[in-house]
Parts: C-alpha cells; sequence; structure tokens
C-alpha cells in the first residue's frame, strides 16, 4: 500500500513538475540564444542597441526563470503536502489503510524524488545555456579541446590538495542539511496547520521562521566558539562541518518524530 501511496503522490505532482522543468529547459534555450547574440555582438563595429538591450532583458529574464524553478517546485510539494494531509482531502488520505510513518514518509520521499530531478535538469539547462551562449566566441570549443590536456592537469592537481576528509564531510554536511530543510519545511506546516484555525500558512511560515532562528544562533554561536579558540583553520572547518552535520541529523530526527507525534495523536483521523 505504501507503493501506491507514492505512486499517487507522484501522479499529484508530476504535472507541475512537468511544466517547471520544461519552463526550465525552454529558459536555458532562450538564455543561450541571447548569450550567444551578446557574445556575436560584442565582436562587430556596428551594433543595433535596440535589439541588444532586447537580449540583455531576455536573457535576465531567462535567468530569473531557472531561479525560480527550484523555488516554485519546493513550494509544489510542501503545498501538495499541507493540501493532502490538512485540508478536507486529508480526512481521505489518513484513512488509507497505511501507516502515519508511511503516511509521512510517502510525501517526504515523493517531495526528494521530485527535487533531486529539479536539481540534474537546472544542471542540464545550465550546461545547454553555456554551451549555446559560448559558442558565439570564434574557435571557442576548438580552443577548449586543444587545452583540454592543460585543464585536466590543473583539475587533478587542484583536486589533489583538497583532503578526503574534508570532502566526505562537506557531502554529508550537505545531505543532512537538505535533509533537515524538508522536515523543518513539513513540520512548520504540521504546527501551523494544527495549532492555528485561522491562517494556518501564516502560523506554518511563523514557524518555520522560529525555526532557523533557534538554528542561526546556535551555528552562529559555535562559529564564534571556533574562532576565539585558536584551533588551527583546517581542523576547526572540518570540526565544524562535522558538528554541522551531525546538529542537521539531530534536528532531522527530533522534527520528524515530533511531527509524527503531532499527526498521529493531535488530528486523531486514523
Amino acid at each position: 500500500m505504501f507503493t501506491k501511496l507514492l505512486k499517487h503522490e507522484w501522479r499529484a505532482t508530476r504535472g507541475m513538475l512537468g511544466t517547471l522543468c520544461l519552463v526550465c529547459l525552454g529558459a536555458s534555450l532562450l538564455g543561450g540564444g541571447t548569450m550567444r547574440y551578446l557574445m556575436i555582438a560584442s565582436t562587430q563595429d556596428a551594433q543595433q542597441n535596440v535589439i541588444v538591450v532586447l537580449n540583455v532583458l531576455a536573457m535576465v529574464a531567462a535567468m530569473i526563470a531557472v531561479a525560480v524553478v527550484g523555488v516554485a517546485a519546493l513550494f509544489v510539494y510542501i503545498g501538495r503536502f499541507y493540501k493532502s494531509r490538512f485540508t478536507d482531502e486529508g480526512y481521505l488520505t489518513f484513512t488509507l489503510p497505511v501507516s502515519t510513518h508511511q503516511n509521512l514518509l510517502a510525501s517526504m520521499a515523493n517531495t526528494a524524488i521530485g527535487m533531486v530531478i529539479v536539481f540534474f535538469v537546472i544542471c542540464a539547462a545550465l550546461a545547454i545555456w553555456l554551451s549555446i551562449g559560448f559558442s558565439g566566441i570564434p574557435d571557442f570549443y576548438q580552443t577548449v579541446w586543444e587545452k583540454l590536456p592543460e585543464l585536466w592537469d590543473v583539475f587533478k592537481r587542484v583536486w589533489s590538495t583538497i583532503p578526503w576528509n574534508f570532502f566526505w564531510v562537506f557531502l554529508l554536511d550537505v545531505l543532512a542539511g537538505s535533509v533537515c530543510e524538508l522536515v523543518v519545511l513539513m513540520l512548520s506546516v504540521t504546527i501551523g496547520s494544527i495549532l492555528a484555525k485561522k491562517h494556518k500558512i501564516l502560523a506554518a511560515v511563523g514557524v518555520y521562521y522560529g525555526i532557523h532562528v533557534a538554528l542561526s544562533m546556535v551555528t552562529s554561536f559555535t562559529m564564534a566558539m571556533g574562532v576565539f579558540s585558536g584551533t588551527d583553520g583546517k581542523i576547526w572547518m572540518l570540526r565544524y562541518l562535522g558538528g554541522m552535520a551531525l546538529l542537521m541529523a539531530a534536528v532531522s530526527i527530533v522534527g520528524y518524530f515530533l511531527m509524527y507525534a503531532l499527526v498521529d495523536r493531535k488530528l486523531n483521523l486514523n
């Protein structure tokens, strides 16, 4: 039943997700095309100022579109969580033959899958944008191809200077922070929807802001302690990243079980 619930969540959001991905890819084509024109126009003596201004405006619009896609996708999934759990639809959702854990995890998994897809689409859009844009420079790709061995050597030298423990701790910190952000968003929606009789969205925003203020105070205090401790910079940074990863993991676990307790006991729909 959990698989069916996950499929239902995916079907409820895939249309909007597909639209946002198409917008992102379309914006990359627009941005790449305008960037290519501006590259070519910069090498020519005669330039049509009106067309140049229009291309600049179009490129700025494309930048905004690509930047907004990720935020819009997150709003879509959080909105879906709110609608399917804390509106009239929630009465049907929580009467399904699944546990509360499965109910919450299905929404979290669907959101995580969707955001990973959006991330890769944005990366592909940026690659398309730059590949089209730099094609406006004469012999750009030929020059890059000829310089590729030198660029590869530079990359290997830079990569060899990065300690593996820093790399893995940083990767763990990013992963823990992403999970924590998702849990905090869902927890804020849960608390706002349960405690507020009116203006539930506004209450959720207030809870989200309060949680992040508390986390910011903790991280700022930790950073200040490290700066004034006199510890070696590399060791301090490694400890700081590891400590932040542990903090984000702890917040995620506590936040999830708090959300579970609120949904399981306060809604009284199971």
